[in-house]
C-alpha cells in the first residue's frame, strides 16, 4: 500500500492524515510544503483547496464546481461554493477581491466572504505547484462531501458541524479505518483540531488511496487545465 496523505484546511494550517508503513497518522502542518520536505514525503497527497483557478468568472464557477453540485444532488450541493478567479489571488482585501472578481467579465460579481477566507491558502497551494512542477502530478484537488458520497454511495444526510453529520461520517468511515476513533481523538487532544477537520481530513486520505490505486476518478473529463497550467477538476 502506497504512503498517501489527505489535507485539509484548519486554524492555522493543514490538518492531514497519513497512511505511512500501514499505519495511519493525524498532524497539523502550518504549510503543506512541510508534507513534501520530510523524510518519507507521500506518493498522493489529495487536498480539500481549489487548485487550478478560470481567469473570468463563470456563473457557477469552474465546470468541476458544477459537476460536484450535480453529483450531490440538493441535500448537500450547497457546500460547494464557486472557486475565486485567478485575478482574486492578488487582492489584499476583501473589497479589492470582490471588485477583481466582478471586473473579470461583463457580468462578474463579487465573492463570498467564505471564499475570501480560504483565499491564502488557495495561493498557497498555487504558489507550491508552479514552483514544484513536479507535484502537480502528485496533489489532487477533492472535496470532502464528494468523497463521502463516493465512499458511502449517497450524499450525507446532514452537516459536518451538526452531532448527527459526525456520527454519519464517521460511521461512513469505519469501514475503512478501523482505528478512526483513535485518529479523532487524537487529532483533538494532540493537535488541537476541530472534529469536522479531522473528518474531512480522512476522508481526504480514503481518496488518496483510491487515487494511489488507480481507482480515483475526475468529475470532468478531460480536466482542462487553468492559464497557469494545472488542472482544474475535483477527484472522488
Amino acid at each position: 500500500m502506497a504512503d498517501v496523505a489527505g489535507a485539509d484546511g484548519a486554524p492555522g494550517g493543514w490538518a492531514v492524515v497519513f497512511l505511512q508503513q500501514g499505519r495511519f497518522t493525524v498532524q497539523t502542518v502550518r504549510n503543506l510544503s512541510e508534507v513534501f520536505d520530510s523524510s518519507s514525503p507521500p506518493k498522493i497527497l489529495a487536498v480539500d483547496i481549489p487548485i487550478g483557478l478560470l481567469d473570468v468568472y463563470e456563473t457557477g464557477g469552474r465546470g468541476c464546481d458544477r459537476e460536484a453540485r450535480r453529483f450531490l444532488g440538493p441535500k448537500r450541493r450547497s457546500s460547494v461554493f464557486p472557486a475565486p478567479v485567478r485575478p482574486v489571488l492578488k487582492a489584499s482585501s476583501y473589497a479589492e477581491a470582490c471588485a477583481a472578481s466582478r471586473v473579470s467579465a461583463r457580468h462578474g460579481k463579487k465573492i463570498s466572504k467564505q471564499t475570501w477566507a480560504i483565499v491564502p491558502k488557495i495561493r498557497e497551494i498555487d504558489d507550491l505547484l508552479r514552483a514544484r512542477p513536479v507535484l502537480q502530478e502528485i496533489v489532487h484537488e477533492v472535496h470532502p462531501e464528494v468523497c463521502f458520497c463516493e465512499l458511502a454511495g449517497r450524499p450525507m444526510s446532514c452537516p459536518k458541524g451538526s452531532r448527527e453529520g459526525q456520527v454519519e461520517r464517521r460511521q461512513a468511515l469505519r469501514q475503512s479505518f478501523g482505528n478512526l476513533d483513535e485518529i479523532v481523538e487524537r487529532g483533538r487532544k494532540e493537535q488541537r483540531l476541530a472534529t469536522e477537520d479531522i473528518l474531512d481530513a480522512v476522508v481526504a486520505c480514503w481518496s488518496a488511496v483510491r487515487l494511489a490505486d488507480r481507482k480515483g476518478r475526475s468529475l470532468v473529463e478531460p480536466a482542462p487545465r487553468d492559464s497557469a497550467g494545472l488542472p482544474m477538476t475535483i477527484w472522488a
